[in-house]
């Protein structure tokens, strides 16, 4: 996936922070949810713009098709102090204005951010704030000029705004993030072992398409924003095992159930596992790109995988048998026929 800004004069100062957050809530295939709330897997997307003056729009490639109905503003929940400290590990006061819509985080007197609140409309983002286009086998998200205006509107020097998009994912072989490895033999054994591994690239020019390429070109002509930090966190069941990971992890911990589960509308399995890895700017470059690669091993069992082995190994067993009486059945034939041949050649030679 790739992340970049649309500006129209001086960026020098404008400094922009990624961060991603993937949630394998559908890992655990024995947690359903709440009614009307299956577990679907999603990916959150935050952004924090520090002198977003001469930003004009945000652009996120996403390498999945994605419809507006699978998108939703995040940022609304960080009205929740607790929410809001959680993501990101201050102390913070939260004050919500109606007009313009937004979140004030508060770190004492100082304003931390601005967090924006997205215009809906007939239950969807509305497409004067957030746009979305199908581009190159994927889909490009793009905030735009009204939602920056409103969340920046008097804001002084060197402070900062921020943008927090979910986004549910296909499920399955079409997920862009999380690759499935099942066992062939998995119906012969009462557990088997599932590997799992998340593949995470960010604005690697070599693995995105060309088109894509060729817009974050162009739209970068009039400069440059500065990506200052990557931040990429997973959450997944604590009964998968992280077994491998390409770079060291940061941190982790494990979750909260309070309050992640309220923050996610299907709630949270009982016990989920975080891992954080992040990359910073030195020296004052900015990160050109990132890429994790994260593999887990996941132990599945239950009753209906029990189940299923049972009647497997029953139907082996029965045609085993079977086989075993067929197999039977046709030597016994073929000896008999042979001793009467036998019997007839000695009949034979006596006359």
């Amino acid at each position: 996936m790739a992340v970049w800004c649309v500006a129209n004069g001086d960026v020098s100062g404008t400094t922009m922070e990624t961060h991603f957050n993937f949630w394998r809530i559908a890992g655990d295939k024995d947690f359903k949810g709440r009614p009307q709330r299956p577990p679907r897997d999603f990916l959150e997307i935050g952004l924090l713009i520090k002198n977003p003056a001469s930003i004009q729009r945000i652009n996120v490639y996403l390498p999945v098709d994605v419809e507006r109905q699978s998108i939703q503003d995040a940022g609304v929940q960080l009205a929740q102090t607790s929410v809001a400290q959680g993501i990101f590990n201050e102390k913070l006061q939260c004050v919500v204005t109606p007009a313009p819509a937004r979140i004030e985080l508060k770190n004492g007197d100082n304003l931390f951010c601005r967090v924006h609140k997205f215009i809906e409309q007939n239950g969807s983002l509305d497409a004067s704030h957030l746009s979305l286009e199908k581009f190159s086998d994927g889909t490009l998200l793009s905030i735009e000029k009204a939602a920056i205006e409103s969340v920046s509107h008097q804001i002084k020097a060197d402070e900062s705004i921020y943008f927090r998009l979910r986004v549910y994912l296909p499920s399955g072989k079409s997920s862009p993030f999380i690759h499935v490895i099942t066992p062939l033999d998995r119906k012969f054994q009462s557990g088997f072992e599932e590997i799992e591994y998340i593949d995470f690239r960010f604005n690697e020019l070599r693995t995105l398409p060309p088109q894509v390429e060729n817009k974050i070109r162009a739209d970068e002509n009039n400069g440059k924003v500065t990506i200052s930090l990557v931040a990429f966190l997973t959450a997944f069941p604590v009964h998968s095992e992280l077994s491998a990971s390409s770079i060291q992890w940061h941190k982790n911990r494990l979750l909260e159930h309070d309050p992640w589960d309220d923050y996610v509308p299907s709630g949270i399995p009982g016990g989920m596992v975080v891992y954080h890895w992040k990359k910073e700017g030195k020296d004052g470059n900015g990160v050109a790109d990132f890429s994790s690669f994260v593999k887990l091993h996941t132990r599945r069992s239950g009753r209906r995988i029990l189940l299923t082995y049972l009647v497997v190994a029953f139907l082996f067993g029965l045609f085993g048998n079977l086989a075993a009486s067929g197999v039977l059945a046709w030597f016994s034939s073929e000896i008999k026929a042979t001793v009467d041949q036998s019997s007839d050649a000695i009949s034979s030679i006596d006359k």
